[in-house]
């Protein structure tokens, strides 16, 4: 066997393109800037810094960037930040909360019904509609 010729050279790369400039941020729940110092979880991207709040103890970070817009959403895993969300969501958004309160209840009541349903009704007609073939047990 004959040895293999050597490749040619490659050609250079071009430059890498320039990574797109921030016009909008948007946050989900995180601090931003010099009051994340010292706290752990902390993201920087597109030259912006975000943590998790202070009163969260399991947080996580996530940034993405699409064309010109920086999202950054925080995470909180706690139960006590779960609830702290929910009052200012409410407090943000007073008529909102109030109004799909009872759709939530008409939905738990549904579901109830639902569930009881299947699992107490369906089983009993099920035990009465299935029938043996006793003359193939013969």
């Amino acid at each position: 066997f004959a040895p293999m010729p050597p490749f040619a050279p490659m050609p250079p790369f071009a430059p890498a393109p320039a990574e797109p400039t921030v016009g909008t941020v948007r946050n989900n729940g995180c601090d931003e800037g010099a009051v994340c110092s010292g706290r752990s979880g902390v993201s920087q991207s597109g030259g912006y810094t975000f943590c998790c709040e202070e009163s969260c103890s399991d947080c996580s970070v996530s940034t993405s960037q699409q064309d010109d817009t920086l999202t950054a959403t925080c995470t909180c895993s706690s139960y006590q930040a779960f609830l702290s969300s929910l009052a200012v969501a409410a407090s943000k958004h007073p008529m909102a909360t109030s109004a799909l309160f009872p759709v939530f209840l008409g939905l738990l009541g549904f579901s109830a019904i639902f569930v009881s349903f299947w699992f107490g009704l369906g089983r009993a007609q099920s035990s009465t509609s299935v029938r043996l073939p006793e003359s193939l047990l013969g």
